[in-house]
């Protein structure tokens, strides 16, 4: 009877084996299906034209001058198709319409100074290229706040369904305007409407320089926050080929030069 038992037990460790091979050769299998499947890159190189979708209202990002969306991001984005061997053609697209047009497959990528949050991740994959800092930025001749708890009961001015609205609506007593397109938010400071707007370094930086007299950067919102190329779930080797073009371009020294271009550092 041992003997019996010891045979059955060494035909059940064989079974075994056996049974994990067969499912590590199927999830092997089905692992090269999906790459097989993932054909994003080959796609765009097969069109010969890589679309992404902006939204051309956020200088020195990205903007319209006289029927051309030029900007730092569109220029970063033009040497990585350039790497992929393809040309990049933009696409003009309201903030919050960006992430659905994506997944809708109107578009095959999104460089509009988007920063990387956990619930975009949940909806998109990115390559960070740039970590930004929120400001706040006031009238010159105003009492400076130089952070957020400044800001409670003060009437705040913010794109809609940005990370600078979050925080806004985070502060206590605060009243906070939201506006499709975030220029509207500096006029309203500019009128007097508003005490005060959080926004992305650059583009205060961008407004203080044009209109010393109007605009000033009395504070700092948030730490430096990582922004990304959005690009669908689905589309690894296409993430993959952008964030290798990307490192490149940070090696060889062309990413530097395209930010001294835009930010004179």
């Amino acid at each position: 009877m041992r003997s019996f038992g010891k045979r059955t037990v060494r035909i059940n460790v064989r079974g075994i084996l056996v049974t994990v091979a067969v499912l590590a050769i199927v999830l092997l299998v089905t692992g090269c299906g999906k790459n097989v499947d993932d054909t994003s890159l080959s796609d765009v190189k097969k069109r010969g034209v890589i679309l992404v979708a902006t939204d051309d209202t956020y200088p020195p990002l990205e903007w319209n001058e006289n029927g051309e969306i030029v900007g730092f991001d569109i220029d970063l984005m033009t040497e990585i198709a350039s790497r992929l061997g393809v040309k990049a053609r933009f696409i003009s697209t309201k903030w919050d319409g960006l992430l659905t047009g994506l997944n809708g497959k109107q578009y095959d990528a999104v460089i509009s100074s988007m920063n990387i949050t956990p619930d975009r991740e949940k909806q998109v994959n990115f390559v960070e290229y740039m970590r930004w800092a929120q400001v706040i930025v006031m009238s010159p001749d105003a009492q400076p706040v130089t952070n957020l708890e400044g800001l409670q009961g003060k009437r705040i001015a913010v794109q809609v369904s940005t990370t600078s609205e979050t925080m806004a609506k985070g502060i206590k007593d605060a009243k906070v305007s939201s506006f499709e397109s975030f220029d509207t938010t500096f006029m309203e400071l500019k009128n007097g409407r508003c005490d005060a707007i959080i926004i992305d370094e650059p583009v205060a930086l961008y407004y203080q320089s044009k209109d010393p007299d109007s605009f000033k950067i009395t504070g700092v919102a948030s730490d430096k926050m990582p922004v990304g190329i959005a690009l669908r779930k689905s589309d690894i080797r296409l993430r993959d080929a952008i964030a290798k073009a990307l490192s490149d371009m940070k090696q060889d020294g062309k990413f530097d030069e395209i930010c001294r271009k835009w930010f004179q550092k």
